[in-house]
């Protein structure tokens, strides 16, 4: 029988990430007056019932603390949300000319832009008149400008307001602004040199920069000390948590291979650090006095040194604090469990911020080392090496297997994609991370005290990592390496853990009751996808997508699905996860000669679509000859600002409804949409409303005349 007694934080956990992901629908003075009669009612209970008798309400009193704790959960979440504050920005629609602000980060290299935190303090209006707000807004320097970066600490006054963060445009598209809301940040705004200025330089005061400037540094010198491209990418990443220098090509491989927790300095990098300073100090722990509290010191100052050496990245900040309660609970000389150590570091972070349960790093870490302390020994004891080196591998690969069984079913649901042979990489990369990361430090102290001896660890580090790269490709190479374009969604999720869980139950009490509840989980799995699959297949739609400059229509019928526009990674981001939410197969148009389900036909600057009995007429070049009648179609999307007056349409088309594709600009956009509304035409900007889906099952109109008629 399992007790509780000993775990508490594994009951705790739990309530309060409840209550964390209950705050959406409940508000402060609710939760606050159910927490006052609660807390009532146990006094009530306490003074009142006799102490004999209240010892058998100790049930009520277990769920009267669960309560506690799930109202807690919510009250801290609503605090943590500075939106809630009154002078929020989220608040105001001041048409103010200016706003003062801080610099609350150092610059951060992007692909194309500098990436900058400020947090604003007043908003100026009229040139004279201020007004207290409050908000962070993440701002975008040009690469054009890096002589004129912002800095930390600085004060500053920015001409022009901040836009609100937008929603997806696109189905299942990724919710950036929901990511950035987590962070307490709704704004943005693109910001070049001449929209701004320091008004006081230094405001913040410099020791809290510290570490940005000192990562920074570290940067600087291990870019020196490493030459190749494809390792200076790794190094940054795997030492600095840095991934801006990492290629494209080199994060696929490592991807397909399910190595990619390797470049993403996480609990793995931390418990490096951790065995590194626990074998070096361990000597301390013979000391007769004192020496138990100097190397617990000495860990957490070394392992909290690397957080700041990180930039306090939030996935190096779970892990050292996960860690530091091991050394701490170590040092105490506390039989405590491990289970009730994470649960209890678990707890404190989501304290701290509640919003970290959303965060995907935070979600993965934690199964992983669940499963992995959980899984590992069983997994381990399924085999006996005849030897040290098999034993060595088996060991990793149990450790692999268990973290990826903890693991996989989040990672269908966000990345839609499993590594067959994660197993094989882990034997490579994990004890690759043990070199790369000793070498990765080596490199910068020496790069500071002995450059000569720095440029020989930094070639050898070079080197070492290439041929990790190396392998990891072989691996990426295998046949079948990666099975890509899985989608489960939420429910499905939820459903695969519960199967996980009722498995391993039953190999712990040998029941058969804990199979029925994985094969019935299995089951509902089985039929939730079923049942999506067969409304796939009778879906026939046609889908203008909103991409910015570009245009992209999707002719979907069942599983096939035909796409019109370029395949660019632009496409693959904004339109990619909805063809993995239906499960289709996607041709481009423009690269297949074997369209049968779309006719198309192009002439002086337009593309007719015929697709079923709609016709779609895609004018995206100036309009040539007028035909001797307009024709009839069902829908004209206008692109590239090929219109700029819609009474030049009238005189080519006879049409239900236009569609204003991403392609043109925002005054083209505008104006049509002006003269849509005057001219009372049914009128779709995508751009202003997002893309539109034209279901055609549901349009039961009857076209005894389908459209044959070419522009002349």
């Amino acid at each position: 029988m399992f007790r509780w007694v000993p775990y508490p934080f594994l009951r705790f956990t739990p309530f309060l990430m409840l209550g964390i992901g209950q705050a959406t629908y409940v508000n402060s003075t609710g939760a606050t007056i159910v927490l006052v009669v609660v807390f009532l009612s146990y006094t009530g209970c306490v003074f009142l019932l006799p102490k004999a008798a209240f010892s058998r309400y100790h049930p009520w009193v277990a769920g009267m603390a669960s309560v506690v704790i799930i109202l807690l959960g919510i009250l801290r979440t609503h605090q943590q949300d500075e939106s809630r504050s009154s002078d929020h920005l989220m608040h105001h629609t001041d048409s103010a000319d200016y706003y003062i602000a801080q610099v609350m980060s150092q610059p951060e290299p992007k692909k194309n832009s500098f990436r900058v935190l400020l947090e604003v303090e007043q908003m100026v209006v009229s040139g004279t008149q201020t007004f207290p707000r409050s908000g962070q807004i993440v701002v975008y320097q040009p690469k054009s400008d890096s002589c004129q970066l912002l800095q930390f600490g600085d004060k500053i006054l920015v001409k022009g307001l901040p836009g609100e963060i937008k929603p997806p445009n696109n189905p299942a598209e990724f919710d950036y602004r929901q990511f950035m809301a987590y962070q307490g940040i709704y704004h943005q705004q693109y910001l070049p040199a001449d929209r701004w200025k320091v008004i006081q330089a230094g405001v913040v005061p410099a020791w809290q920069g510290w570490a940005g400037r000192w990562r920074s540094r570290c940067r600087e010198i291990l870019l020196r000390y490493v030459q190749d491209k494809q390792a200076q990418g790794i190094t940054l990443a795997i030492t600095l948590g840095l991934k801006s220098h990492l290629e494209k090509e080199v994060q696929t491989a490592y991807a397909a291979a399910g190595a990619m927790h390797v470049l993403a300095v996480s609990g793995l990098h931390v418990g490096i650090i951790y065995l590194i300073v626990n074998f070096l100090f361990k000597p301390l722990l013979s000391l007769p006095k004192g020496g138990v509290l100097l190397h617990t010191v000495l860990c957490l100052q070394v392992l909290w040194l690397y957080a700041a050496l990180t930039g306090f990245s939030p996935s190096v900040q779970r892990a050292a604090v996960m860690f530091s309660f091991v050394i701490v609970g170590s040092a105490l000389n506390r039989q405590s469990s491990i289970y009730n150590t994470l649960a209890c570091s678990a707890f404190a972070l989501l304290w701290i911020n509640p919003y970290l349960m959303y965060s995907v790093g935070f979600q993965l870490s934690y199964l992983a080392v669940f499963g992995i302390v959980y899984l590992q020994p069983k997994i381990v004891a399924w085999l006996e090496p005849p030897n040290k080196l098999l034993a060595w591998a088996w060991g990793l690969t149990a450790v692999s297997i268990a973290a990826q069984i903890a693991t996989f079913p989040l990672s269908l649901y966000y990345f839609h994609q499993f590594p067959v042979y994660f197993w094989i990489s882990n034997i490579v990369v994990i004890p690759g991370a043990l070199v790369m990361l000793p070498l990765g430090l080596v490199t910068l102290v020496t790069g500071f005290t002995i450059p000569a001896l720095a440029e020989w660890v930094g070639l050898l580090l070079e080197k070492f990592i290439l041929a990790i790269n190396f392998l990891v490709a072989l691996v990426q190479q295998l046949p079948g390496s990666t099975i890509e374009n899985i989608f489960i969604s939420a429910s499905q999720t939820w459903l695969l853990y519960f199967a996980i869980v009722a498995l391993a139950a039953l190999f712990y009490y040998r029941k058969l009751r804990y199979l029925s509840l994985a094969v019935v989980s299995l089951f509902l799995i089985a039929t939730v996808q079923t049942v999506r699959y067969y409304q796939q297949s009778k879906e026939r739609s046609l889908t203008v997508y909103q991409v910015k400059n570009e245009t992209y229509l999707d002719f979907t019928e069942g599983f096939n699905n035909l796409l019109w526009g370029e395949r660019t990674a632009t496409a693959d981001y904004h339109i990619r996860p909805n063809h993995i939410r239906k499960g289709v197969h996607t041709q481009f148009m423009v690269d297949s000669s074997a369209n049968n389900s779309v006719a198309r036909r192009a002439s002086d600057g337009v593309t007719l679509f015929q697709y079923h009995e709609k016709v779609i007429a895609l004018v995206d070049q100036k309009l040539g000859k007028k035909p001797k009648q307009p024709v009839s179609v069902n829908y004209v999307v206008v692109a590239k600002n090929a219109v700029r007056d819609l009474n030049q349409l009238d005189r080519y088309f006879q049409y239900e409804q236009l569609i204003i594709d991403g392609s043109n600009s925002y005054y083209t956009t505008r104006k049509l949409t002006k003269q849509a509304e005057q001219k009372h035409i049914n009128c779709h900007a995508v751009s202003l409303q997002g893309a539109l889906i034209i279901n055609l099952n549901q349009d039961k109109q009857n076209f005894s005349k389908m459209v044959k008629t070419e522009i002349e």
